[in-house]
Parts: structure tokens; C-alpha cells; sequence
């Protein structure tokens, strides 16, 4: 099983489903950092406080702790408020004084400092959301100032960043230009490894990793010879050999993501269900969309649809949100995430963690 955009959040999506009204209530940690107790005081972290506090560029990198003597690596990019930089030191986080008032938060949701790297970023005040070997030669770890357990959504790390590191040492970090950290959802909540065949052409590709918001990817950093490099996603993504492309939809309303994957050869496909189940759909079906599977009735109101290709291929899409009408004017889910199903696969792959 392939995937364009959050694997992880497909298999989150269809076990909402199937439960019906379970609630998100763990922290999804995007790596598959299993979950632990990783909020850092002052005691622990021996460089500062961690808390609820606002968080700018000057607060998080005015201070850094120094990283081993080695070659540098090169990193650069800039996609939107989306920017990833070189660094020479592991950035510190300071919290300003005062402080924000307590808001919940429950920093037994933050994910576990498996490797020594990560373990460096506790060192230096912040809250681990992600600790992961990528490629070859890099660890990535994302972090935060905190984390907080948000109703519906699970646990959250307002302004989060990553940090790249490579041979023990941070060689880079990605954050987001607008992070603010009384927004629970901003900063770069999403990291995604990436199934799709490379779309570069042959010594420009490289291992890839998804980066953007908590269910969307909005941009690619790329490993290659020359170093650490943030580029736009691609306008397609090829699978099963590259016979199978599906066009960029995560963000986009159900009828803009539709009309894409027509476009591109997918079609629709009615499941069978039980006498009664279009009840439970949302008025999808009525509103002209025949292939949704099932929607879950409680929290980000996730449903699932198929779609197939005509050499076999299946897609299933997830969206969140509802579909209704407010003053005569139409609102739509939003696509979240997809996968795709190779033909030519007995048994599907298991998507890669997101």
C-alpha cells in the first residue's frame, strides 16, 4: 500500500470509522515515537525553563548549544512561510518571562527521546513530538516548546519545528516563519516519509521527507550529494511503477479533489453496504458522491471514498469535515490523506509512518 500524502492518518481515519465514536485521545507521534513523558523544566533540561509561552525566532535560536566539529552540511529551501536553514549549534528554547498561565496542558502526551539526538534536544529545553532515523545518514527529531492534549485532535505541539541531524550533530532545523505558540496547531506538525517513485530525474533524486501541517503535507525536504534541500511538492505522484499518478488533493474540498482524480483516470467506485447505511453518510450521497465508503459521527468527521483506475489500481481518500449548507452557500470535507492499492500486490504494503 502506497501513499500520497499522511499514511498514518488513512489507518487513523479508518479506525475512527469503524469505531464510530471513538475519539482521538492519543498523541499521534508522526515518526512512531511511542508515548512518554518528555516535557522538560528547568531541572531537567539545565538550560532554561519549557512552558506555555509565546515563541518567536528570536526566543527559540538567540541562544544554542555546540554540536561536534564536522563537515558542514549544506541546507536551504523556502516553500511559502515554510523555511529550512543550516545550522551550526542545536537551537535552544528559552521560555520568556513571564510565562503564559497554565492551559492543560499534558506533557505525558509528548513522544519519547529514543536516540541520543534527541536526547541532546531535551537537554536544550524542548518537548519531543518525533525521533527518527531517515535515509541513510539522517536523524530527524521533531520538537516543540510543549505539548498539549487538544479534544478531538489528540495531542498537539504549537510551534513546532525539526531538527536535522547527521553524525551525532544538528546540521539543520525546518519551522515555520508564522509559528505561534498559542496556536496549538501551528508550526510543522507533520512529518511524513514518502512511498512514491522519486520524480527527479536520475542524480537529483534522493530520500524524501513530507513536511506541513498535522493531517497535510505542504512541502518535500530532499537528501541528496549536495546536501539538505526544501522544494514544492510535485503536481503528481507515481505508484505501482508509475502506472498509477495521483495529482496533489490533500487540502482541497472533496469537489475540487475529485475533479482532479477524474481528470487523471480514477473513477469512482459505489461499495456494497447495508439496507440503511447512506443514514450515516452525511448526505453524501444525495450531494452526487456515490463512492463513499462510511464516515465516522464524532470528532474531525472523517469519511473514506474509493476510487479505481483502469488497470486496477484502488485509491481510498480521506477527508475531514462535514458537508452541509449555511446560507445558501455550500460547504465541503477537506482531503486529508490517500493511499493507493498496486494491482499487481497480492497483499498490499504497509504504508510507511507518517
Amino acid at each position: 500500500m502506497e501513499s500520497q500524502a499522511n499514511p498514518s492518518i488513512v489507518a487513523v481515519m479508518r479506525a475512527w470509522i469503524v469505531l464510530g465514536s471513538l475519539a482521538l485521545g492519543a498523541c499521534a507521534d508522526g515518526g512512531g515515537a511511542p508515548a512518554g513523558a518528555n516535557q522538560v523544566g528547568a531541572s531537567e533540561a539545565g538550560a532554561g525553563q519549557v512552558g506555555a509561552s509565546q515563541v518567536g525566532a528570536t526566543q527559540a535560536d538567540a541562544a544554542g548549544v555546540a554540536t561536534p566539529d564536522a563537515a558542514q552540511v549544506g541546507a536551504k529551501g523556502q516553500v511559502e512561510q515554510l523555511r529550512l536553514e543550516a545550522v551550526t549549534e542545536l537551537p535552544r528554547y528559552v521560555a520568556p518571562t513571564p510565562a503564559l498561565a497554565d492551559d492543560g496542558s499534558v506533557p505525558e502526551c509528548a513522544g519519547e527521546a529514543k536516540s541520543s539526538e534527541a536526547r541532546a534536544a531535551v537537554a536544550a529545553g524542548w518537548t519531543i513530538r518525533t525521533d527518527m532515523a531517515w535515509g541513510k545518514d539522517y536523524r530527524v527529531v521533531g520538537v516543540a516548546p510543549r505539548a498539549t492534549q487538544v479534544a478531538g485532535f489528540g495531542c498537539m505541539f504549537p510551534a513546532a519545528r525539526v531538527l536535522f541531524f547527521r553524525d551525532g550533530r544538528a546540521v539543520a532545523q525546518l519551522r515555520d516563519l508564522k509559528a505561534d505558540e498559542e496556536s496549538f496547531d501551528s508550526g510543522v506538525q507533520g512529518v511524513f516519509e514518502h512511498s512514491a517513485e522519486p520524480a527527479e530525474p536520475a542524480g537529483k533524486a534522493g530520500s524524501e521527507l513530507r513536511v506541513g501541517e498535522w493531517q497535510v503535507a505542504r512541502a518535500r525536504v530532499l537528501a541528496t550529494a549536495a546536501g539538505l534541500e526544501l522544494t514544492a511538492l510535485p503536481a503528481l505522484d507515481a505508484y505501482c511503477g508509475g502506472a498509477a499518478k495521483v495529482p496533489r488533493i490533500e487540502g482541497l474540498s472533496l469537489p475540487q479533489a475529485r475533479a482532479k482524480l477524474l481528470a487523471q483516470g480514477w473513477r469512482g467506485v459505489q461499495p456494497d453496504r447495508e439496507e440503511g447505511a447512506e443514514r450515516f453518510l452525511g448526505g453524501l450521497i444525495e450531494a452526487g458522491y456515490p463512492e463513499v465508503v462510511d464516515c465516522a459521527g464524532t470528532g474531525q468527521g472523517y469519511c473514506s471514498f474509493e476510487y479505481a483506475a483502469d488497470a486496477g489500481h484502488g485509491l481510498a481518500v480521506t477527508t475531514a469535515g462535514e458537508h452541509g449548507e449555511d446560507d445558501g452557500k455550500a460547504y465541503w470535507p477537506t482531503v486529508v490523506g490517500s493511499e493507493v492499492t498496486c494491482a499487481a500486490k497480492a497483499t498490499a504494503a504497509p504504508a510507511p509512518g507518517g
